[in-house]
């Protein structure tokens, strides 16, 4: 079999020069996705309000510009790569001995016998030295690891989606609880014909669905879900996010999608009116959310779909 394969672009977002990366982690505690997104601290002022703070410190957003939230340090590392440990006190470089997490990963390594051959040796509870660096956030820490803790104002499923859209932490989360739900069911389902398989991505391209349609798609579902509440985010839409695509919902979203395909191809959908469209497979997957949530959806689809050559 033989696949499609996707050019890749090859611009990236360049960091700016010294910025400090704030990496912002969505807990149990808010949301409750948890997936995580990078911001930049150019300002000095924001840089310096974090310095000074140590790891497990709980803080208000207002000082980095983000009022509102309330964030909690977990954890982070220096411009040399060394990680900031809760247990070192300070900002400096210490060697210390660890036997467990943080800094140190439980696994086998492979270890070369004397008569040749490897053998794979248990590190578990093995103290290994390690350097790291105290527990205090300095003008050395390039990258600092927070998640947010809750956020004040105004309910969100009370908000319009321009406020949402122009809220610093609930835009990126959006776009990208939408996008993963979408890209799991688009990247799933495949079309197979003569050896040759292919994914709905480049089908629904080929009957005229843009990635613009699709950003916009994913904007609004994804605007969709957080309004629908914790509970249904838990139990049905974390799953897929973190790619499990075995369940109910995910092959929901998959099957959702196909048939959206089926309809653009036998001219029962028009794009013209993009927003009606957007509209109406957003209700759609989250109608099927909520059937899940009550476990009252079961889907019977096959991610691989064949196809007679042409």
């Amino acid at each position: 079999m033989t696949h499609r394969k996707k050019k890749k672009s090859t611009e990236k977002k360049k960091k700016p020069a010294d910025a400090m990366v704030l990496v912002i982690s969505d807990g149990k505690a808010f949301l409750g996705t948890g997936l995580a997104f990078q911001m930049y601290i150019t300002e000095e002022k924001h840089r310096k309000a974090l310095e000074g703070k140590k790891i497990g410190m709980v803080f208000e957003g207002k000082e980095i510009d983000l009022p509102g939230y309330i964030f909690k340090i977990t954890g982070g590392t220096d411009k040399y790569g060394f990680m900031h440990h809760p247990g070192v006190d300070g900002g400096e470089l210490k060697s210390i001995l660890l036997s467990s997490p943080p800094g140190i990963r439980f696994a086998r390594y492979k270890v070369e016998k004397r008569g040749g051959g490897f053998k794979l040796v248990d590190l578990r509870g093995i103290a290994r030295k390690k350097t790291v660096r105290g527990n205090v956030i300095g003008d050395k820490t390039r990258q600092i690891n927070v998640v947010v803790v809750s956020r004040r104002g105004s309910r969100i499923k009370e908000m319009t989606k321009e406020s949402i859209l122009s809220d610093r932490i609930l835009s990126p989360l959006v776009e990208k609880i939408g996008y993963l739900i979408i890209k799991n069911g688009l990247h799933r389902v495949r079309f197979v014909s003569d050896g040759e398989v292919v994914r709905l991505q480049d089908k629904l391209a080929e009957a005229g669905v843009t990635e613009q349609f699709i950003k916009k798609l994913s904007i609004d579902l994804g605007i969709g879900v957080i309004k629908r509440g914790k509970k249904l985010i838990l139990n049905v839409i974390r799953p897929v996010l973190k790619c499990r695509g075995n369940t109910e919902f995910a092959k929901y979203v998959a099957k959702t999608l196909y048939e959206f395909y089926n309809e653009l191809v036998a001219g029962k959908k028009d794009l013209g009116d993009e927003d009606k469209v957007i509209a109406e497979l957003v209700d759609k997957i989250l109608d099927g959310a909520e059937k899940a949530l009550k476990n009252e959806l079961k889907v019977d689809f096959r991610f691989k779909i064949k196809e007679k050559a042409s």
